[in-house]
């Protein structure tokens, strides 16, 4: 059903989720993963049944393109993030829009949100070349990241919600204290845009994915480059760890979703999103289920595809979890 690496990728997946009229910018599973939300330029969120594709909610009320989606720790607020500049909370329940909050520059487009683990803190980037953070409870802002000289792409919490970690159109990432808004560290090596920023779930290594089509692997603690994936023909605007930290997995404008040894760098296999095509495409995201299991992605498509990750485990084609994967 999906293809090894360097072997003619595959199209078929386990599900495809449709009913967004415009593009899918971006998804994400909640954290008990029953649950996806997704973004799209049709200016809605939507919520669905993670197993079975369902429907369960569109959320409305932007007035532009949804960019980013996320949910909180404790899976009852989703927030989502717009080109119009404004950030919105609502109730995963009942799909009620709780808050709205504004403040980066101009109105400028937020391009990423994250919450703390704790829950409270929400994290932004933005157009206006910051990061913001703000309390979750109050929807205050509490502190604004400045250094980056293009816009911030993408932003992301480490475990412990010490480190703030930011992905910018200048071509770095960078570590703040999330306590004072003090910048760390600059991490360099991309030779264009810096799309995306993950931190592995222990906290020690950081994730990139950059249109010069690879994404790297960094140390938190000092900052080396441990290694670059190579492989996509296209930029890489997306990548993510799996829960286990055991695989990366990068979405190219190429089409192409490809695994990737995080330790070796290794390429494992590669899942076609969609045909390949000359036409530019925009927007492209992949995400882990909570359990691994799963992985969600979309590539200049107004559709969320799904594939299982258990059977190129039990194949021996990704490494195994130190716990068995359940049937």
């Amino acid at each position: 059903m999906l293809a090894r690496a360097g072997r003619r990728p595959v199209r078929a997946c386990n599900r495809v989720l449709q009913g967004h009229r415009d593009l899918v910018s971006s998804a994400e599973f909640s954290g008990d993963g029953e649950f996806m939300v997704s973004g799209s330029w049709d200016n809605t969120a939507r919520v669905w049944k993670a197993d079975s594709g369902q429907l369960v909610s569109v959320l409305r009320g932007h007035s532009c393109g949804v960019k980013s989606v996320c949910f909180s720790p404790d899976d009852r607020v989703i927030v989502t993030a717009c080109w119009d500049g404004t950030v919105r909370m609502w109730s995963r329940v009942w799909g009620d829009q709780l808050r709205e909050l504004k403040g980066h520059g101009g109105g400028s487009t937020v391009n990423s949100i994250t919450f703390s683990p704790n829950g409270s803190l929400l994290a932004t980037a933005g157009n206006d070349k910051t990061a913001r953070l703000w309390s979750a409870a109050s929807g205050q802002q509490t502190s604004v990241l400045t250094g980056h000289s293009e816009c911030v792409t993408s932003v992301s919490f480490s475990c412990d919600g010490a480190l703030v970690a930011t992905a910018s159109g200048d071509g770095t990432a960078r570590l703040w204290c999330a306590n004072s808004g003090e910048q760390v560290r600059i991490l360099s090596g991309h030779t264009q845009w810096v799309n995306s920023v993950n931190f592995s779930s222990d906290g020690t290594r950081l994730l990139t994915a950059s249109d010069d089509r690879t994404a790297r692997l960094w140390s938190v603690a000092s900052g080396q480059e441990l290694s670059c994936l190579r492989g996509h023909a296209r930029g890489v605007p997306s990548s993510c760890f799996s829960p286990d930290n055991l695989l990366v997995a990068t979405a190219s404008y190429d089409t192409t979703v490809r695994l990737w040894n995080s330790h070796s760098g290794a390429p494992l296999h590669t899942l076609q999103s969609g045909p390949p095509t000359f036409l530019r495409i925009t927007c492209a995201f992949v995400r882990f289920s909570p359990d691994g299991t799963r992985i969600a992605a979309g590539i200049g498509q107004n559709t969320i595809r799904v594939w299982d990750t258990r059977p190129l485990r039990r194949s021996g084609v990704l490494p195994i979890r130190d716990r068995e994967l359940s049937v």
